[in-house]
Parts: C-alpha cells; structure tokens; sequence
C-alpha cells in the first residue's frame, strides 16, 4: 500500500478539526477556587495583598501563558480508548497551582511560578496526546488522523 498526498490531505484535515477543538474542550476557568484558595490560607502578595485578588478575572493570562508556546505535536498520538480525565485532571490541578503561584508571588516571574509554569506546559502536552489520541478513536478522524505507525513513504 503506497500513501498518497490525498491520503495526507485527509490526514491534516483530520487533525485540523480535532486541533481547533481542544482548547474549548479541556481548559476552564479555575480562578475562583484559586481565590478560595488564597481566602482560606489568607496568602498574601509580597506587598500585603490578598493574593485571591489577584486569582479573580486571571483565567485569560493564566491561560495565555501555558498556552503561548504550546504547538500540538502528532508523533506521540495513538489510540487512546479509556478517555482523557485523569490527564484534564491533572492539567487544572497544575494550572491551578500556577494560578496560587502567581498570586503569591504579586504577578512576578519568580523561581517558584516558572517551575509551576513548566509543570503546567507539561501537563498540557500529557493532555494533548490522550485527548488527540480518544478524539481520533472516537471519531471518524479514527484512521485519518493518527498514523500509529509512522507515515508510510
């Protein structure tokens, strides 16, 4: 069997439509248990802030940051047929955390929210390869999107 580009065109479209979906799918606003958060450990800013200020309307900046150099990469994506929650889960917790991150630390890039940041990057990548992985499965994008075995030449 020989892959042709019409093959590859199926394929990329394939990808494109579970591509624009995700973002819309998996991420959500966390910001509000963010401030609860900050209120019941009563954090503060390094100027005396109440840090849950800081968690209330954050979820766009927050969201931008773990998100600006994300690039979805296919190679790692195969079948996925138990379902992607344990990695959304995991996702939130660490945008989450990222989110208290901030807040403590006045909205500044310290040592603590950039390791938060790259846990949260990681996560993101986790949660792309198993719900890239179900959405092909799950779909008619089914054969069309992922090529477990590498593209044939």
């Amino acid at each position: 069997m020989s892959y042709t580009p019409r093959d590859s065109t199926a394929r990329d479209s394939a990808r494109s439509v579970i591509q624009a979906r995700f973002r819309v799918t998996v991420d959500s606003d966390v910001s509000g248990l963010a401030a609860q958060h900050c209120v019941e450990r009563q954090m503060l800013t390094p100027d005396g802030l109440s840090a849950a200020q800081l968690c209330i309307g954050s979820h766009e900046a927050v969201t931008h940051l773990i998100w600006q150099s994300f690039a979805p990469a296919w190679e790692g994506v195969v079948y996925i047929y138990d379902g992607y929650r344990t990695e959304q889960n995991r996702y939130l917790h660490a945008k989450l955390h990222l989110t208290l991150a901030l807040a403590a630390a006045g909205d500044e890039a310290t040592p603590g929210v950039k390791a938060a940041l790259m846990a949260a990057e990681r996560a993101l990548a986790t949660l792309w390869l198993t719900w890239a992985g179900h959405q092909a499965t799950t779909t008619d994008a089914l054969a069309r999107a992922v090529t477990e075995f590498g593209d044939l030449a």
